[in-house]
């Protein structure tokens, strides 16, 4: 607590370093979390696909590409009163009235989605605790979060690299309903859930997910052999 004010994090304003301070000072007056991410350097953070809707909401991230910053940030919970919040975690949301409008729109679309969200988790298997619709994606047509309370994929891949795979983190696979790739799973669903066609669709964009997060699937031979069919 006594050294939080001397702790200098590279954000997405102009790549430079700053302090939490200076960080709060910017956020717009809507803001109430400090939004941060996980990656391995600032260059892997700007890939994922979570950072296309706050850039385009011109929101500051904090980027944690040490393995001690997440440590760090869990160990604080709050700077200024405000609560740090991951991008990649399942409960982020945009606290402006544009974002919670899409956000009412996409849990309509889920409504009427919820037989073809639970066999895309049945196709994918208990790899992912839940597959969902979300708002957070624009171009991309499909990212990996994780559980509250748990570790994330990153400090899972932490603790992995210290010989302790005991620490799982809890996967939540969330796809872009306004994505072509979308309409193409609607499609191959509607010709039935037992096709071939539409289980590996699941299965590759969950291979998908994975590499987004740096992480190589299970079986890479079958992803490609996948990849190598879908074209």
């Amino acid at each position: 607590d006594s050294l939080k004010d001397l702790l200098l994090f590279q954000t997405s304003h102009e790549g430079k370093f700053s302090t939490l301070a200076e960080y709060v000072e910017r956020m717009p007056d809507f803001q109430k979390k400090i939004y941060v991410a996980v990656g391995k350097d600032s260059a892997a953070i700007e890939q994922l696909p979570q950072m296309e809707l706050l850039r385009e909401r011109g929101l500051e991230v904090v980027y944690l590409t040490d393995p001690v910053d997440e440590f760090t940030i869990d160990v604080l919970r709050t700077y200024a009163e405000k609560d740090f919040q991951s991008i990649t975690r399942e409960n982020f949301e945009l606290d402006d009235a544009e974002s919670q409008k899409v956000k009412a729109e996409v849990e309509e679309i889920a409504k009427t989605h919820e037989d073809l969200l639970k066999d895309v988790k049945e196709a994918i298997g208990d790899a992912v605790k839940e597959v969902r619709l979300t708002s957070r994606l624009k171009s991309s047509a499909v990212c990996l979060v994780t559980g509250e309370g748990g570790p994330s994929l990153s400090m899972e891949k932490t603790f992995a690299a210290m010989n302790n795979p005991m620490f799982k983190a809890t996967q939540i696979l969330e796809l872009n309903p306004n994505h072509a790739v979308f309409k193409k799973l609607e499609s191959l669903y509607a010709l039935g859930k037992d096709s071939q066609a539409f289980k590996d669709l699941c299965t590759t964009l969950y291979s998908l997910a994975l590499l987004i997060e740096g992480v190589m699937p299970n079986n890479p031979a079958d992803f490609a052999g996948k990849i190598t069919s879908l074209l």
